[in-house]
């Protein structure tokens, strides 16, 4: 049984999807109009000789111009323009073309044979179709403005020119009876269309039920992984509260991979005991037709390895630099003073800083995400045999080695992202995961401000002293990492202006990310990423 709540997210799904949809539609029946328009220049040239020449001048007039405005709104909806009114504007031409037709009529043959051409038939056929606009209001416009049209040319200019005695059908009762036919028909289709909307609503609402874990409804998925999944979805309890998440799931490939399923509960449960601004909320952990899922805090805004990708590897603005780096310096010192409810230390490490699992939201929020394979200090070393967890690139040389190390493996980490971050570039490469490992261990690390002049030395020191190789000379927590970078002055300092820098190239980014994938597309707002760190 699906209950209001939900029903009514599907229901806003369904419109949303709808009104994505229009542009797409409108671009083909532009498209069709005006090659429709086209060939009626031709077939009217053709029968030229038989409906006179003053009446085929005029209708091919009126085929070129409805050539040339639905050429020019192929050419505007192609080029991504669109507004909700052009569906509106295009019906109230379409339905009106037969009105235009009848005026040539009466102008050059006559009361008669204007209230009698074939050209009428199509007019009930508009107005049909304008139902398939997915919108009943149109259907029903469609109709009222088609009699409002056969009306008002009939009684303002047809009727006078009739004979006392005219055809009983083309007495006014009858043109009456007519003109209430085309609302009618309207109406009528405007009933089938809400009909098929609600019966359309009601089969997505069945089916999203099967896609519903719990009290989760699924919208796009937004993010995937070899393991997992990521999509946004509505919090929808059946007391009518509703709220957007993230709900990441484990593929049904991997549902019973009990490594991975031990990882994936140790994140959900890590997470759940973790309350910090700048650290992903994790609300639930669930079981739904045979997978396991978490439901997380939905970001608005995109991981900060994308927000680089959308700059063409260009550095961020130093302001917005340093503030990613002292959010993210309170949150891994949250995490490493982070204490059991006995008060003991846990001693917990990320293991996994890189851009990636850092989401940036459209209003400058820095959020550090993928607790998965978080562990305390004395379990994190070896978690396979062979293996060490972590994101190549982005270790420190004593997890690298796979030596003992704390959570200055993490600010090593963080060294890497924001030295990443100010210069656009890597600090370290390699053309190989072997490469890539020992990389971490003996290439050099150059101060970004010799890829990037607008750096101040007093950051280089900041950052430098990050990626020292001896975690002992390595600056020593989140908190000393804080106060450093909110020592700095001028350009360089976090404070007034880098939330609101980083703010607004996080919007630039969306925008264009938007543009560039789906030009009537829903707004994508990318998530913690669905694959954990696997073995390197």
């Amino acid at each position: 049984m699906v209950t209001r709540t939900p029903s009514s997210a599907v229901s806003r799904f369904l419109e949303g999807h709808l009104r994505r949809d229009a542009q797409a539609r409108e671009l083909s029946v532009a498209r069709f109009m005006a090659a429709l328009s086209g060939l009626c220049i031709v077939v009217a040239a053709a029968l030229g000789q038989s409906l006179g020449w003053g009446l085929t001048r005029a209708l091919i007039g009126l085929a070129a111009v409805l050539c040339l405005y639905y050429g020019a709104m192929w050419r505007i909806l192609r080029a991504g323009v669109f507004h909700p009114a052009v569906p509106w504007l295009n019906v109230a031409i379409e339905v009106s073309i037969p009105a235009v037709v009848l005026a040539f009529d009466l102008r050059y043959q006559g009361p008669v044979y204007a209230l009698t051409a074939p050209t009428l038939v199509i007019w009930g056929s508009l107005v049909t179709l304008a139902a398939l606009r997915s919108s009943p209001r149109l259907a029903l416009a469609a109709g009222v403005l088609v009699a409002a049209e056969y009306a008002g040319i009939y009684f303002g200019f047809v009727r006078p020119l009739l004979p006392e005695q005219p055809l009983v059908t083309l007495s006014p009762l009858f043109i009456l009876v007519r003109a209430f036919f085309f609302v009618a028909a309207g109406a009528l289709t405007a009933i089938l269309a809400r009909h098929f909307l609600s019966r359309t609503r009601d089969a997505l609402a069945a089916l999203r039920e099967q896609e519903v874990m719990g009290k989760y409804v699924l919208h796009e998925r937004v993010g995937a992984g070899g393991m997992a999944e990521v999509y946004r979805a509505t919090y929808s309890p059946e007391g009518g509260f509703e709220k957007q998440v993230a709900l990441k799931r484990i593929l049904p490939a991997f549902a019973d991979d009990a490594s991975f399923l031990a990882m994936f509960r140790r994140e959900a449960e890590l997470c759940s005991t973790l309350n910090h601004p700048n650290i992903i909320q994790v609300f639930d952990l669930g079981r739904h037709a045979g997978t396991y899922f978490l439901a997380m805090e939905f970001v608005d805004g995109l991981p900060l390895s994308g927000l680089m990708k959308q700059l063409g590897r260009l550095p961020l603005p130093v302001p917005a630099a340093t503030f990613l780096a002292a959010e993210l310096a309170s949150a891994l010192d949250y995490v490493h003073r982070r204490t059991g409810p006995d008060g003991a230390p846990l001693r917990l490490v990320h293991r996994d800083v890189n851009p990636p699992n850092i989401l940036v939201s459209r209003i400058g929020e820095v959020k550090l995400s993928d607790f998965g394979i978080a562990r305390d200090a004395a379990r994190a070393q070896l978690t396979v045999a062979g293996g060490v967890r972590g994101k190549l690139g982005y270790m420190a040389p004593e997890q690298a080695l796979g030596r003992p190390f704390d959570g200055r493996a993490d600010l090593f980490a963080l060294g890497l992202t924001l030295h990443e971050a100010l210069t656009g570039h890597r600090a370290l490469t390699g053309d190989s995961e072997e490469r890539l490992m020992r990389a971490a261990v003996d290439q050099e690390l150059v101060p970004p401000s010799r890829l990037n002049p607008a750096v101040p030395v007093a950051l280089d020191a900041v950052v430098m002293r990050l990626l020292e190789r001896d975690p002992a000379r390595r600056t020593a927590d989140g908190a000393e990492l804080r106060q450093q970078l909110l020592a700095l002055e001028g350009l360089a300092a976090p404070f007034p202006r880098g939330q609101a820098e980083l703010a607004r190239i996080a919007r630039e980014a969306m925008d264009h990310s938007r543009r560039a994938h789906d030009a009537p597309a829903e707004s994508i707002a990318l998530t913690p990423r669905a694959n954990a760190a696997r073995p390197a």
